[in-house]
């Protein structure tokens, strides 16, 4: 359960700029809970983009989802108890059977008419809002089970509570990331312009598994000839194994890409792509796109694209490389002074807290006392934590 919990917590971070990837977290929470349906939703009562950004599920149609959001979301009866109990507006994990009785639930049209029908009446949810930046659009997932199964133990309850701090960061970040995006998400996720300004490598894919387009980033990393190369229009790893490896994961990307409405969590593909020079591998992630994600790619504003549609994408980061800016956006996003930015920027340079210390010229213990500082600011706990959190920062779009 704790590798599988680990795991999670990594996908977690991934769906900051991978927002296809709730889906499958919202599967391997069930799977973890054998709970039958998940879903992640924002119950505040006026909605925006970013409140609809960030709903997910897994194993509920979207007929289900139709019905909930357009007849019964206002007579949900967990949800409408938690409110008149102040329970949205603070974190924490609730059973349903701690929200109403099963006779009051059982009596309801929200029971009768909607969550009998499709398998689900026990629930266990995770209220996400902090009373800061998430209260405006209130997140919630929730899982559930059949009426005839058992209530979820505590050792879901547990579950939930360990992921708490980390759902919580990773919908900040992307509700940030929305922010800067002015509700134009299609316009400006696939647009030259807007993936010019990640600081890691990004190529579009069309259905032939060619690239339409190549960032500034990942041009570099293909230019300096170090594990990568183009080929007729394709990226391709130099080194025989992991060559084939990327074939197949390139064409079997495009081929689900098109195929399927629900990308899956597990037909995005990571690799490690060596390099010559000896430095760190290269760490590539294939994903593709359903064709509801799948936009035309252009650049923002109009001009420059041909409509072309990108069926997959590769994110490419090189985890030596540490982006321009780094300082200020930790101290941004974190509130992270210089000093404690820099030792990020160390950490991420593979250097270990002694020789920080040395370089420094600074007690091993005050580069300890400085960590201790990021955790608490950052909300981490572990230095793996952090890492995590922090390269997902780096694939935050940059600054024009």
């Amino acid at each position: 359960m704790a590798q599988a919990a680990d795991t999670l917590i990594e996908d977690i971070y991934d769906a900051v700029t991978f927002p296809e990837r709730w889906g499958g977290i919202l599967e391997r929470l069930c799977a973890l809970s054998d709970a039958t349906h998940g879903l992640l939703f924002t119950a505040a009562p006026h909605h925006d983009s970013r409140a609809d950004a960030l709903w997910a599920r897994h194993n509920i149609t979207d007929r289900q989802l139709a019905d909930y959001t357009t007849h019964f979301r206002h007579r949900d009866v967990w949800a409408n108890a938690a409110a008149a109990r102040g329970l949205l507006s603070r974190c924490g994990v609730r059973r349903g059977e701690e929200l109403v009785s099963d006779a009051v639930l059982r009596r309801s049209a929200f029971f009768n008419e909607l969550l009998r029908d499709h398998g689900m009446g026990r629930l266990c949810a995770l209220v996400l809002s902090d009373g800061g930046e998430l209260a405006p659009v209130q997140p919630v997932l929730s899982l559930y089970r059949p009426a005839d199964a058992a209530p979820f133990p505590d050792e879901t309850v547990r579950l939930l509570q360990d992921c708490a701090p980390h759902l919580q960061r990773a919908i900040r970040l992307r509700v940030r990331l929305w922010g800067r995006q002015d509700g134009r998400e299609e316009e400006v996720l696939w647009s030259g312009r807007m993936i010019d300004r990640l600081p890691m490598g990004v190529a579009l894919l069309d259905a032939a598994g060619r690239i339409l387009c190549l960032n500034r980033a990942g041009q570099a990393m293909v230019d300096a000839r170090d594990g990568l190369r183009l080929r007729q229009g394709r990226l391709q790893a130099e080194q025989g194994a992991e060559a084939r490896r990327l074939a197949h994961a390139l064409e079997a990307a495009v081929s689900a890409g098109a195929r399927t409405a629900a990308v899956r969590r597990g037909e995005a593909a990571d690799l490690r792509v060596s390099r010559p020079s000896g430095r760190a591998p290269y760490l590539l992630t294939v994903l593709p796109l359903s064709p509801e994600a799948a936009g035309p790619f252009g650049d923002a504003g109009g001009g420059g694209g041909d409509g072309a549609r990108i069926r997959a994408v590769v994110y490419i980061v090189d985890p030596a490389a540490v982006a321009p800016g780094l300082g200020a956006r930790l101290g941004g996003l974190f509130g992270l002074t210089p000093v404690e930015a820099a030792l990020v920027a160390d950490l991420l340079a593979d250097l270990t807290p002694a020789e920080i210390g040395d370089r420094r010229g600074v007690a091993i213990s005050t580069v300890r006392s400085q960590l201790r500082s990021i955790f608490a600011k950052t909300g981490t706990s572990r230095q793996s934590e952090l890492m995590n959190l922090v390269n997902r920062c780096l694939m935050l779009p940059e600054g024009p």
